[in-house]
């Protein structure tokens, strides 16, 4: 609401009422009551359109209601019309347009999963390459946390194209049965190609996957091609040659061809792009499955079934309960003397019994015989074992498969 006295020399109140704005529409309207001295306008129900010029109405009797706008001013009679616009002030008529527009835009990159550093880039490009071979390994040991190799970068002799080949193998080879020197303990190459040359003149080998080396682990690398690679002579093989603190270059050896015939103790020479990641994991493996298949044990409402679980399973002391009558604190339970396991087969199958609450398997960690990587299948199915054909493959549904490096 405002007010003009004596309105035109009237010596009559002019009052201007602002009843409705709506702004729900484009464009909004304002539902207005303009009163001079007694009388009174009813405000119409729809917005005036807007008219072409800046021009006011000079009607006597308006039809509809006038719009507030700085340039505008409503008309109560052509005798009346004041020689300038009535300010309306900002503070007593609210504003048409919204003042907080949510953002159709992100608010900013997504923040990168805890643990997972930047990527990183070793280099040793500058070193003094003045040997070469057909063939390079050497090994690379992992420190404070998960070491993921993105790139392998190295020098050839000469800016010829050539195809390379990239072997991957964790554990040491000099511990491999032939000492790397036996084809049979190297798996398939990562990389069969040929390497793209990058601006400053090294072969780059990009990995369709990374190759991870995890905590406190070691990985042996090869490279041969059918033209020689460039490296520098190390001191001694096995030695440590570089420390970056997130892993230990190795010194190596050089071949004359691919598996066949020692030359040399060989340092790398080149660049390495990887990331670390560092977050806390358990001593074993986390073999997750997804959320869909996520095994699920019902409560046993029969007290007097036998429970396959131990009896010095760790205790939690209680929490919220999770709407379905259960406790949703996250709990670890360690079989006793797990170091002391000297069996292995390729296939265990075991029975696991709730008791008055449902159990949810989330992780399930397992050792394996050695540390080479291998492909892992989980099968789950309620009941017991006993009850149905477990050795028919079809009579299970599959949990996970996934291909894994068993920690030994």
């Amino acid at each position: 609401r405002h007010s003009f006295s004596k309105w035109a020399k009237t010596n009559e109140e002019l009052v201007v009422k602002v009843v409705k704005i709506d702004t729900s529409e484009a464009p909004g309207y304002a539902d207005v009551i303009i009163a001079l001295g007694g009388a009174t306008k009813s405000p119409t129900s729809a917005p005036t359109p807007a008219p072409g010029t800046s021009s006011p109405s000079t009607s006597s009797s308006p039809s509809h209601a006038p719009i507030i706008s700085p340039s505008m001013v409503p008309s109560v009679s052509p005798s009346l019309m004041p020689s300038h616009a009535p300010i309306i002030s900002p503070s007593t008529v609210p504003s048409v347009s919204p003042t907080l527009m949510p953002s159709t835009f992100p608010s900013g990159s997504p923040s990168r999963t805890p643990g997972i550093s930047p990527t990183k880039k070793f280099s040793t490009k500058d070193k003094n390459a003045n040997q070469k071979a057909k063939g390079i390994m050497y090994q690379m040991q992992a420190e404070e946390g998960d070491v993921k190799i993105e790139k392998i970068s190295f020098k050839t002799k000469d800016d010829k194209d050539t195809e390379v080949q990239l072997y991957f193998q964790l554990g040491a080879y000099e511990s491999f049965p032939g000492g790397g020197m036996d084809s049979n303990d190297w798996e398939e190459p990562v990389f069969d190609d040929i390497p793209a040359r990058t601006s400053d003149g090294l072969r780059e080998v990009v990995l369709d996957e990374v190759l991870t080396i995890p905590k406190g682990e070691t990985a042996s690398i090869q490279i041969v091609g059918k033209k020689e690679i460039l490296y520098e002579e190390g001191d001694e093989e096995f030695s440590v040659a570089a420390d970056t603190g997130d892993f230990k270059m190795i010194t190596g050896c050089s071949t004359k061809k691919p598996f066949e015939q020692r030359l040399k103790d060989a340092d790398f020479v080149g660049e390495i792009t990887y990331h670390t990641y560092t977050a806390k994991v358990t001593s074993t493996p986390s073999l997750s499955p997804s959320s869909s298949k996520l095994p699920t044990l019902p409560p046993n409402d029969d007290s007097t079934s036998p429970s396959m679980l131990p009896s010095n399973r760790p205790s939690s002391s209680p929490s919220e309960d999770d709407g379905n009558g259960g406790d949703d604190t996250p709990k670890e339970y360690d079989t006793p003397n797990v170091n002391d396991a000297g069996d292995n087969a390729k296939g265990i199958m075991f029975t696991i019994t709730s008791k008055s609450k449902e159990v949810r398997i989330t992780d399930l960690g397992i050792i394996g015989k050695d540390a080479k990587e291998s492909d892992l299948w989980v099968y789950y199915q309620t009941g017991y074992y006993s009850a149905f054909d477990a050795l028919n493959k079809n009579a299970w549904d599959e949990a996970l498969k996934k291909k894994v490096a068993l920690v030994p």
